[in-house]
C-alpha cells in the first residue's frame, strides 16, 4: 500500500485536461487495428509523471528488491490505495483515449494497477510472447481476461534495450483466428503461431502505450544504466466478463470502433496459426 500521506497533486492545467476528452484518430485507430498497439505521446504532464515516480520510489523504499536484482519487479495494488497513480488514467485524457478504441460509455474504470521494474543489466532470453491470463489454465474454468493495456512510462524508454516492452504486431487478430478454430477452451497456454519480427515499444515519460489483450508480448531487455519504471492497468470493456468467450474469437468483439479499418488478415500478411 502507498504511503498513507500521498496526496494528489493540485494542478489548474490538469483541471483543464480532464474536462476537455481527447480521442485518437483515424490513422491511429487504423494503426491500433493493424498492429495491435498504439503509442500516444503527451498524455499525461511532468508534475503527475513526477509525482507518481515518487510513489514508486515508495514502494521500492518499503519493499525493496534483494541487493544486486537483474529482472523484473511486478507489483499490483488497489486503485483506492493509490490516488497518484489512479491519476494517471483518470486526471488526464488517457481514458478519453482508450474509450474511443470502444465507443463512448462501453469502458469499465479499473480497480487495480501494476508497477512494472526491470533493474539493468537484464537481457531477457525467452524471445517468445505470451497472453495474460492463460499459463496453468485448466479446461473450464474462466482465464484471467482483459480488453486492453494501457501502459504510462515513467522513465524515458525512446531507445532500444531500455525495458521496452516486447510486442509481436498483429498476432492479435491470428490468435483470435486459431481461437475462433479450435474454440477457446484451446487457451490453456500460449497458443504458439508463426512470429513475425518482434517490435521494441518506445515510448517517453508522459507518452501512453494502448495494447490489445490479444495481442503477443513480454518483457523486454535493460542494458541501459537506470531502472525501467512502467505503469499498467488492465482495462475491460462493460460485457468483457460475460462474454470472454466471444473476445477471444473476436478481436473486434470490445472494439466495435475498429471493424473494418485492418484489412483482412489473409491481406495483411496472415502469421500462421499452428498450435504448440
Amino acid at each position: 500500500m502507498a504511503d498513507s500521506t500521498e496526496t494528489m497533486p493540485n494542478n489548474a492545467d490538469r483541471q483543464a485536461a480532464s474536462d476537455t476528452k481527447r480521442v485518437l484518430t483515424r490513422e491511429q485507430r487504423k494503426e491500433f487495428a493493424e498492429r495491435g498497439y498504439i503509442v500516444v505521446p503527451d498524455v499525461v504532464p511532468p508534475d503527475l509523471i513526477a509525482a507518481a515516480n515518487a510513489v514508486v520510489d515508495e514502494q521500492i523504499s518499503a519493499r525493496p528488491p534483494v541487493d544486486g536484482h537483474v529482472g523484473v519487479v511486478y507489483r499490483f495494488q488497489e486503485l483506492e490505495d493509490s490516488p497518484v497513480l489512479a491519476a494517471l488514467l483518470r486526471d488526464t485524457s488517457a481514458f478519453s483515449l482508450a474509450e474511443s478504441l470502444m465507443g463512448e460509455g462501453e469502458l469499465d474504470f479499473p480497480d487495480t494497477v501494476q508497477t512494472a521494474l526491470t533493474y539493468p543489466p537484464f537481457r531477457d532470453a525467452r524471445h517468445k510472447p505470451h497472453i495474460d491470463g492463460g499459463k496453468g489454465r485448466k479446461p473450464g474454468d474462466p482465464p484471467w481476461t482483459f480488453s486492453m493495456l494501457a501502459g504510462f512510462f515513467l522513465t524515458d524508454q525512446s531507445t532500444d534495450d531500455t525495458g521496452n516492452l516486447f510486442v509481436w504486431p498483429g498476432t492479435h487478430r491470428a490468435h483470435a483466428e486459431l481461437f475462433r478454430a479450435r474454440g477457446p477452451e484451446a487457451f490453456t497456454t500460449y497458443p504458439t503461431v508463426d512470429l513475425p519480427a518482434v517490435d521494441m515499444v518506445r515510448g517517453r515519460p508522459g507518452d501512453m502505450l494502448l495494447k490489445h489483450y490479444l495481442l503477443g508480448h513480454n518483457g523486454g531487455n535493460n542494458t541501459g544504466d537506470s531502472v525501467r519504471r512502467t505503469v499498467y492497468f488492465r482495462l475491460r470493456h462493460r460485457e468483457h466478463e460475460a462474454k470472454w468467450e466471444q473476445a477471444l474469437q473476436d478481436p473486434w468483439h470490445d472494439f466495435a470502433a475498429l471493424r473494418g479499418l485492418a484489412a483482412p488478415l489473409g491481406e495483411s500478411g496472415r502469421q500462421g496459426d499452428s498450435c504448440a
